[in-house]
């Protein structure tokens, strides 16, 4: 349990939370099926990892050694989840990661199922910490490590020796392997349309912007990085380097485009004229013609670009002083924007002949041997989530194998793997994955049964049937949790039939071995939550830093411009942009648990308000920094000035008592205290508002703005989440 300021009242409120969790729990909405998202379904993703599946059991059917084709198939299985994780080399990094751990488990499970079984309860704990700590890493790497459990508990059903365990390991290392290379191959089929997919996609996305702010009621654009983003950082290695230099050119007009956005949208709601927001219309389809041209087809480029052209030659930025230079700004990135289209094509494989774009840093995946590291021992304490659910997790499965072992419960492995499977560190994912993998697994028992036993296939009828149902299970496993466990058991029962496992009994076994397990999961949640509420306050005080410190740069570089580096702007953005989307989602995750203080939905979703009406301020700012005709310079660079050295040196006092006000409230939530004395932001905006020499028009709302949602902070943290100081 925690220990520190605020862990006695954490242990006291965990055990008030379970005696009542029962009498709160939301069974109605648990025996919901839906949703069902079938815009989600991945038929041609699913096709490509189900060959990879069925392709070791044709093989082994030919050669004559189906269960050898078989075991492939298993580690092939799990690593074609792992591949729907990361870009391109990451998703191969991810596949190899469960490769390699499934093979290893697959010897371990089997030698130590026939020599010691009772250290089989040690194993298993031990693999529960292991996956449950590896949530940390992230989804793409904690999805590679919740195979592993897979392949462990599949290989305790079949005790071997060394010898042939490690025959067994190795075909599962092949199966997975073989999924890799599916993967790889890929990239040579799909060379750049990925990449324009994903950079089109981020267009369309600001062109929805662009119509929100026509409407005059949008605030800051939605946190979630540019879809392009992702892509460009991990790009397909064949692609050439010229073009994924163009890629990122486009990129940084994308960002500055954001910005530029969000000024406009002050001018909209404010303009009587309208001619703001007609502009504003104008660029949304110019930006839907610049998402066209990106995902129409070679042959049509030409045309797609001169109408891009054409149009904007017409559009003309609005007279109005307020928004005229947010708009010279938009259409400037507008036109860089045809160019860098015009170029991408004859990019096409030539060598670059200069460096990245200036201003944005190359984007480059999060991961490596040092940070995966550094990761995991800063979370091995069980006082944060991670650890905490780490720990959970292997006592709860340890404790399921010493009972199947304590009670010979036939096929009671599947009560451990459900329990791996469903057992997650939030409630909304346990709760609702428990009950429909239950429903899911009911269903698919009797509909592998039917296959294997009524219709009685052959070899090879079973291997179709085999590819049928684990595509679909591919296919619909975005689409809803209970479809996907259906037709993932089918194949389950399918593939023991092959291994020798009559399908009627293992049918039965799993559906009640499935239901102990989530049984199991809901219990244990129910007894050791890990609630939203208690961690949350760490996201959040991130979220509050993250903006200080990109609201501190932006000001010091109005108030002295070139001071600050554009590469370091653009860094700061991303990291308050990521702090927003971290917060958004354990908001998101707080409103699915039932109530839990200190840190409640309410008060999250107002935290959340505040910091919006921030980032729009700050992205305005942005804007104003990077705009061609910005506002005449506070300061200039070193510090000198030329109408008032006094009312540089006001902004850049604002902007770092904005850190510092950050901070003590990133520090508040931290420590679970109301703020205390902080600096005086309101007479420090009106200082640099009311000097002699009158800065300039766009700045004076701006600052406002953001001492107002900075103020928000303060006052929501008095009155919300935090305990009176004794």
């Amino acid at each position: 349990m925690s220990t520190g300021p605020g862990g006695a009242s954490r242990e006291r409120s965990d055990l008030r939370s379970a005696r009542s969790y029962l009498g709160r729990f939301r069974w109605r909405r648990l025996l919901r099926l839906g949703p069902f998202r079938w815009r989600a379904a991945a038929p041609w993703r699913a096709a490509r990892v189900a060959v990879g599946v069925v392709v070791p059991l044709a093989v082994g059917s030919a050669a004559g050694h189906l269960e050898y084709g078989a075991f492939a198939s298993l580690g092939a299985l799990p690593a074609g989840f792992a591949s729907f994780q990361g870009v391109t080399r990451t998703r191969v990094a991810a596949v190899s990661a469960a490769s390699v751990g499934m093979a290893v488990s697959t010897f371990v499970g089997a030698t130590t199922a026939a020599a010691v079984p009772w250290l089989l309860v040690v194993v298993v704990s031990l693999w529960g910490y292991l996956v449950g700590l590896a949530v940390c890493l992230g989804p793409r790497l904690s999805v590679a490590a919740v195979q592993w459990p897979v392949a462990l508990l599949i290989s305790i059903g079949l005790p071997l020796g060394p010898a042939e365990a490690a025959l067994r390991a190795c075909l599962v290392l092949a199966g997975g392997l073989f999924q890799g290379a599916l993967v790889a191959l890929s990239w040579a089929l799909q060379k750049g349309d990925p990449e324009r997919a994903a950079l089109s996609a981020s267009f369309r996305s600001l062109a929805a912007y662009a119509a929100e702010v026509t409407t005059g009621r949008a605030g800051a654009p939605p946190s979630a990085a540019l879809p392009g983003r992702a892509r460009l950082a991990d790009p397909n290695p064949l692609l050439p380097e010229a073009v994924r230099l163009a890629g990122i050119d486009l990129l940084e007009q994308a960002e500055r485009i954001r910005a530029a956005l969000s000024a406009l949208s002050v001018h909209v709601a404010g303009d009587p004229s309208g001619s703001a927001g007609r502009f504003t219309a104008g660029a949304g389809r110019a930006l839907g013609l610049t998402a066209d041209a990106l995902s129409s087809g070679r042959a049509e480029r030409p045309g797609r670009l001169r109408e891009l052209d054409r149009y904007l030659a017409e559009l003309k930025a609005p007279s109005g002083a307020g928004a005229h230079w947010a708009a010279e700004s938009l259409l400037g990135q507008l036109r860089a924007c045809s160019r860098i289209l015009g170029r991408l094509d004859a990019a096409r494989g030539r060598t670059p002949s200069g460096d990245v774009p200036s201003g944005f840093p190359v984007p480059a995946p999060a991961g490596g041997l040092g940070w995966t590291v550094l990761t995991l021992r800063a979370n091995l304490t069980p006082a944060g989530e991670a650890g905490r659910h780490a720990v959970r997790l292997a006592v709860v499965a340890g404790l399921a194998e010493l009972m199947v072992q304590a009670t010979g419960l036939f096929e009671g492995r599947w009560v451990v793997l459900t329990i791996f499977l469903v057992l997650k560190p939030d409630y909304n994912s346990t709760v609702y994955r428990s009950v429909h993998r239950a429903i899911g697994t009911a269903v698919g028992a009797g509909l592998g049964a039917a296959v294997a036993e009524l219709a009685h296939p052959g070899p090879g009828g079973l291997v179709v049937a085999a590819g049928i149902t684990v595509a679909a299970a591919y296919a619909l496993f975005d689409v809803n949790y209970a479809l996907y466990s259906c037709f993932l058991t089918v194949y389950i029962v399918v593939l023991l039939d092959i291994l020798g496992f009559a399908a009627g009994t293992t049918a039965t076994a799993r559906l009640v071995d499935t239901a102990i397990g989530a049984t199991l999961a809901l219990v244990a949640f129910s007894l050791w939550p890990t609630w939203e509420g208690l961690t949350a306050q760490e996201k959040f005080a991130r979220l509050m830093r993250a903006n200080g410190r990109y609201a501190k740069a932006l000001l010091h570089e109005l108030a002295y411009p070139g001071q600050v580096r554009a590469e370091r702007l653009r860094t700061l953005q991303a990291a308050a942009r990521r702090a927003r989307t971290d917060a958004e989602a354990s908001t998101a995750r707080l409103a699915d648990e039932p109530a839990h203080p200190p840190l409640t939905p309410a008060v999250a979703r107002a935290l959340v308000a505040a910091v919006t009406r921030l980032a729009h301020a700050e992205l305005s700012l942005h804007a104003l920094i990077a705009s061609p005709c910005p506002c005449p310079p506070v300061g200039r660079e070193g510090g000198s000035t030329d109408l008032a050295d006094d009312g540089a040196g006001r902004l850049d006092a604002l902007g770092a008592a904005l850190d510092v006000t950050m901070a003590d409230l990133a520090g508040a939530l931290r420590s679970m205290r109301p703020p205390g004395a902080l600096p005086p932001l309101r007479r420090l905006q009106e200082e640099f508002r009311d000097q002699p020499v009158p800065p300039d028009v766009h700045l004076t709302p701006l600052t406002d703005d953001v001492v107002n949602a900075v103020d928000t902070l303060a006052a929501v943290l008095r009155r919300g989440p935090v305990a009176p100081a004794s």
